[in-house]
């Protein structure tokens, strides 16, 4: 590849943002898949017997403990329906310390948007951003703030 197909191979990425449609309880929510370490299959929880009532309970993955949460939990976002169907996801989330996962509803596809639409969010200074893509108004979630 030429060094200037390249160059302009990275600034059109620079300036796009890979966004994962999901469901929680119905509601249409975007997470920035820089965020998502990994997309997971229901596995079996356990519970954390007197904790937060966020916290939806531990599980296994490939030796590593991790918390999943319900982001409805701690955010404005609608509680998460806590019965696992057949399109049930747990988002493990990408952070150097906490191994923390959130569970949705549904992971439905990926969408490139641009930068500008991330920057003109509207902020609920709860994790939880307005955002509108193509005329249609979505939740977006800042994940790493619930990291904190």
């Amino acid at each position: 590849m030429s060094a200037s197909i390249d160059s302009t191979l990275k600034r059109v990425g620079e300036q796009q943002i890979d966004l994962l449609h999901t469901v929680i309880n119905g509601k249409q929510v975007l997470i920035r898949s820089s965020e998502i370490k990994e997309v997971l299959r229901p596995k079996t929880l356990t519970p954390v017997p007197m904790g937060p009532d966020h916290v939806v309970g531990l599980v296994n993955v490939n030796g590593q403990v991790y918390c999943i949460i319900d982001a409805g939990g701690v955010t404005s976002l609608p509680r998460c329906l806590r019965e696992v169907g057949p399109r049930t996801r747990f988002l493990l989330l990408r952070h150097n310390a906490m191994h923390v996962g959130i569970w949705v509803d549904e992971v439905s596809k990926m969408q490139k948007v641009e930068h500008s639409v991330l920057a003109n969010a509207d902020d609920n200074s709860d994790s939880v951003y307005r955002i509108e893509i193509d005329g249609v108004a979505y939740d977006l979630l800042q994940c790493i703030s619930l990291l904190h």
